[in-house]
């Protein structure tokens, strides 16, 4: 029962806040043996961390590794100290019922072990306001920034099966925000976001939403990349589009357009990819001979598409100029093609990292790949005199097909390489030559030198309880010693570490969710180490880095 006023919880804190601030010493909060059960919180209206969530967390002592009846010094309950507590995801911005915090009490059993156990102290009314703040946006005082918005380097992942987007701080590797298309008016199930990619500048991100609510189908949505914003708010969308199951994105920085293609959930009978202006949001449709155009790449000059079939082994070189859609097939068959890319030329005079490094180039210049960034470059003397390299993952070949496009789109094949067991989703890193190939059939990541098209290492990481299982995307980090790559895990192969309760049956009971229902996404060294591992919801799929103020990898 709470005896206590909401005003006297205020007139505490007030008065130790003065007292720090003369002394300049302790952090504000109440004087010790300060009860939050004195207190109702569902009446307490200002959301101030130092005043009101700092002393409330440290009496209940929430960060303390052994349960324990004792207060916590508020000294070790500073904003940047919660924030980087826990796993990841343990406080998102804007997200209460998603952040760890809220989770770890919610969403298991009371038995299940936490890393906080002092978090089931909280009485009702206190999470209520605890969540109350996060959605506010977890800042230290009302009207102040918001944790993360000043992160530099970022990844995008989408979990196609819940139909959101996680935002990574690559430097800390913290989930800062979660964007739910469902709040955004843009439900999609059974699934959602498949792929991303990003304005040259850096000032709006696209995704492709797979399915789609009526007779809308999928959706394609522009939106802020303003991380002070509620991702939530109708003002974080800058625009949309609909059609049929969209898939991969590539974005010609030249000009207004971009290119989508079908996803692989697509029906056997879809055809056609997309042009899509970027301004203006309408878009046009190309007609394909063939069924499920899903690999999407540009040229960076913009002058070519290329896609392909995701059977039969049919390739397509596109102009936008003259409209001609050029059609050849894949010899050595059957293919399932899975992925394009277009090999980034080096230049701005440095020279390439060595294969398997990618390290010298800095995400935030433009010494990149040419492909490997929606950045529009200059081409080198080799690409002037021979045209550009494509590459292509035969999923049902286990290969890699190298391309030479001329300057006049005449494609022709000029190499194979093997890769792993299923090469799926590759991306190219940041020198332009180091190929991250995830091989979903072989929870594998094949790292291949794009030049002299030899395995450099495998990267396998599916020993017992090892992250990788039905691999989808990788994503080079953006200093070039590490990278990323989801595992949609749809086999369940891979046991998460928290299995969350799933919804209460007639019967008001709530089982746990099976290991399906759980992806991932990991952090490696270049030598294959694993470095993290962070716990996705259903269906991880697509993931792209991203650098405030720049843009990322639009192409890949």
């Amino acid at each position: 029962m709470r005896l206590f006023s909401v005003c006297l919880v205020a007139t505490f804190a007030l008065a130790s806040l003065s007292a720090c601030d003369a002394a300049d010493a302790s952090p504000p909060g109440p004087s010790p043996g300060f009860d939050p059960s004195t207190v109702d919180y569902d009446a307490l209206a200002r959301l101030d961390y130092e005043t009101e969530v700092r002393p409330l967390l440290a009496a209940r002592n929430v960060l303390a590794p052994t349960a324990t009846d004792a207060a916590g010094d508020p000294a070790d309950y500073a904003l940047d100290a919660l924030m980087m507590a826990g796993p990841s995801g343990f406080v998102i911005p804007f997200d209460a019922a998603g952040s760890l915090i809220t989770r770890f009490v919610a969403d298991l059993p009371d038995s299940a072990t936490i890393p906080f156990p002092n978090l089931r102290r909280l009485e009702p009314d206190e999470r209520r306001f605890v969540s109350r703040w996060i959605e506010a946006g977890a800042r230290a005082t009302p009207g102040g920034a918001v944790p993360f918005s000043d992160a530099q380097h970022l990844l995008f992942v989408c979990v196609q099966g819940e139909n959101y987007v996680d935002v990574l701080d690559e430097h800390s590797m913290r989930t800062i925000r979660r964007v739910r298309f469902n709040d955004l008016g843009f439900p999609s199930a059974p699934y959602g976001p498949h792929h991303v990619a990003f304005e040259p500048g850096g000032g709006a991100w696209y995704v492709t939403l797979i399915s789609g609510s009526g007779t809308s189908g999928g959706a394609i949505l522009k939106l802020s990349t303003d991380l002070s914003m509620d991702p939530s708010t109708p003002a974080y969308v800058l625009g949309s589009a609909r059609t049929t199951t969209p898939g991969m994105i590539a974005l010609d920085a030249s000009s207004d357009r971009m290119y989508v293609g079908r996803s692989t959930l697509s029906a056997s009978t879809t055809s056609g990819f997309l042009v899509l202006d970027r301004t203006t949001m309408a878009m046009t449709e190309v007609a394909t001979p063939f069924n499920v155009p899903h690999a999407m790449a540009v040229t960076p000059d913009g002058k070519f598409v290329l896609t392909a079939s995701l059977t039969g082994g049919q390739v397509a070189v596109y102009n936008p100029v003259t409209e001609d859609l050029a059609i050849q097939s894949v010899p050595g068959g059957p293919h399932e093609l899975i992925h394009f890319a277009v090999l980034g030329a080096h230049h701005g005079g440095r020279a390439a990292a060595a294969p398997g490094t990618m390290a010298g180039m800095d995400h935030s210049g433009m010494d990149h790949g040419t492909m490997d960034h929606g950045t529009a470059a200059p081409a080198s003397a080799a690409t002037a005199m021979h045209g550009y390299e494509a590459t292509l993952t035969s999923k049902s070949t286990n290969t890699i097909l190298f391309f030479n496009l001329s300057l006049t789109g005449d494609l022709a094949l000029t190499a194979t390489a093997p890769a792993g067991n299923g090469p799926y989703h590759a991306h190219v890193g940041h020198d332009g030559r180091t190929m991250l190939i995830p091989d979903q059939r072989g929870d594998t990541v094949t790292i291949l030198d794009a030049v002299t098209h030899e395995t450099t290492r495998t990267v396998a990481a599916s020993a017992p309880d090892g992250p990788l299982s039905q691999p989808h995307s990788p994503a080079p980090g953006h200093d070039g010693t590490r990278f990323f790559v989801t595992s949609s895990n749809l086999n369940g192969k891979w046991a998460p570490v928290y299995d969350w309760l799933g919804p209460a049956d007639a019967a008001g009971v709530r089982a746990p969710l099976p290991a399906a229902r759980f992806g991932n996404v990991t952090a490696f060294s270049m030598d294959g180490t694993v470095l993290e591992t962070i716990q996705l919801g259903a269906y991880p799929s697509g993931m792209e880095p991203f650098t405030v103020g720049v843009g990322g990898h639009e192409s890949m």
